[in-house]
């Protein structure tokens, strides 16, 4: 992002926003552009994209706009692709053809896996560009992972074979994408949802449990309780406590009722801060007699943007071709899991920090999902967490935006390690327009169940002062109370800022 494109000062231009680059978003502006124009032209396949992947295309009045058509184009590379071995060999032989023609793009394309000139090229060299571009690091391995998904449906609902059944198994999982899933792969072991939203609200030691469960209970409801989009959801947030020390019993009880522990976990820092919580109990336990595993992916064959396992459910066999994947998990990781969640909970950041520092970590996936939360402390300059920032950049760029369009953009486009739920966003951004001093306001509302949908929201003109780098959000509102962890960030306070300029967090 050009500190020219976003009005941004020398500190907070700063901004870690590494990939996708402004070209990436200029692409598919161009594509989107095309995609509408096809829409209103009759175009078969425009139609039908739209009726695949807009909530409202089934609507008779439905008439999309350019950011429906951007929403659509963005998130595609989330979308799981079904890869077939004889489609790939096709591919590779059409990609040959292509280099052998010297065409600039393909060039382009190419160099960015293989640096053989385009006459030395074979048959092999396609493939394995084919194969990188997918996620492996040879044609060997990606035809092994097709056979293995392969494999894999030919086991779904077959209810002779059970993958889990030799130990007594619990699947601990932060949230309930893959729980049906599990059962259609013929798992029969126990699920362990972990829902608290650790990266948001103040995060306490679970110990005293008294003061953990009810600082976490308070949190939960007074902030999403308002944003649910159904009865059965509100209910639920009825049932937080409980579900709460639903939890903890069963972290604390794990060595007493199961003899394998398996976690689903990505790299984000939602799973990852819950496997830091969960790391921290075990770490406690005497966990002799216990097979503790774990299936952690940053990538997966056929999803250009892997934002989490939660994708996959999309094809249920893939969790089958997942569990050979497991790894043991060591004291070594366990340990160091156990000092992350001690330092997310300290009531200053630096422990966190310096454990982002420290060179040949075992969970080098958990290190760079603390690197990310620490970037939500507000940076210097304008006094905004990342995520706050990009939103507004959002904004500035499209205009006036619903929530869930500004929720597709950010986790498609701008989020550089996605994270949020979209009601977890909605409640992370609410401040922006309740303060006094907004930074962005409501300019419409609508008769939606869905609260992505209810309001379309706008920058206002302080918004655009704090993009500029002119204000400064924690100076100038009153009563602003925001946390991370057990760091408190409060206006009329020294805080803790995250500096862009020396990566590391700084008291001011």
């Amino acid at each position: 992002m050009s500190k020219e494109h976003s009005g941004l000062s020398a500190e907070t231009s700063l901004y870690c926003v590494p990939e996708p680059t402004e070209a990436l978003r200029n692409s598919n502006q161009e594509k989107a552009v095309s995609l509408l124009n096809r829409y209103f032209a009759g175009d078969a396949g425009a139609i039908a994209q739209f009726r695949r992947h807009h909530p409202l295309a089934s609507n008779t009045d439905f008439k999309p706009e350019l950011i429906d058509a951007r929403m659509l184009v963005s998130s595609e590379p989330m979308r799981i692709k079904k890869l077939s071995l004889e489609k790939l060999r096709k591919d590779a032989k059409k990609l040959l053809r292509q280099v052998k023609s010297s065409s600039p793009e393909v060039l382009k394309r190419i160099m960015q896996y293989h640096t053989k000139s385009p006459e030395q090229y074979k048959l092999a060299d396609a493939q394995l560009v084919i194969a990188k571009e997918n996620g492996l690091a040879s044609w060997a391995k990606l035809k092994a992972h097709i056979e293995q998904v392969d494999r894999a449906l030919e086991f779904l609902g077959n209810n002779v074979f059970r993958p889990d059944e030799k130990l007594k198994t619990l699947h601990i999982r932060c949230g309930t994408d893959i729980q049906e899933s599990l059962k259609q792969c013929g798992f029969v072991g126990d699920y362990l949802e972990i829902s608290n939203p650790f990266p948001q609200g103040p995060v306490p030691h679970y110990e005293p449990l008294e003061y953990f469960v009810s600082t976490r209970t308070e949190f939960i409801r007074n902030n999403y309780q308002n944003d649910l989009p159904s009865d059965i959801a509100k209910e639920r947030i009825e049932n937080t406590e409980q579900e709460i020390l639903h939890v903890e019993r069963t972290l604390h009880n794990l060595t007493k009722n199961y003899q394998r522990i398996v976690l689903w976990f990505e790299h984000d820092p939602f799973d990852q801060l819950c496997k830091a919580y969960v790391f921290a109990h075990l770490s406690n336990l005497d966990l002799f007699d216990i097979t503790i595993e774990c299936i952690q992916i940053d990538r997966f064959p056929g999803v250009k943007k892997f934002i989490g396992i939660g994708q996959l459910t999309q094809t249920p066999e893939v969790l089958l071709a997942l569990w050979p994947r497991r790894v043991e998990v060591t004291a070594a990781m366990l340990a160091y899991g156990a000092r992350v969640w001690q330092g997310f909970v300290a009531s200053d950041p630096i422990t966190l920090w310096q454990l982002t520092e420290e060179p040949q970590v075992p969970l080098p996936h958990l290190q760079a999902a603390v690197r990310r939360m620490l970037m939500e402390l507000p940076w210097r300059g304008n006094g905004l967490g990342l995520t706050e920032h990009l939103v507004l950049t959002i904004l500035a760029e499209h205009g006036p935006l619903r929530p869930g369009a500004i929720f597709n953009l950010l986790m498609s486009e701008l989020e550089p390690l996605p994270y949020l739920g979209d009601i977890m966003l909605l409640t992370g951004i609410r401040p922006l327009w309740q303060c006094k001093n907004a930074a962005i306001e409501i300019v419409d509302r609508y008769p939606d169940d869905n609260p992505m949908r209810r309001m379309r929201l706008s920058l206002t003109e302080f918004g655009k002062k704090l993009l500029s780098g002119e204000s400064n959000w924690l100076m100038i509102n009153e009563n602003y109370v925001r946390h991370l962890g057990g760091v408190v960030i409060r206006q009329g306070y020294r805080n803790w800022y995250w500096s862009g300029e020396h990566q590391q967090p700084v008291l001011k």
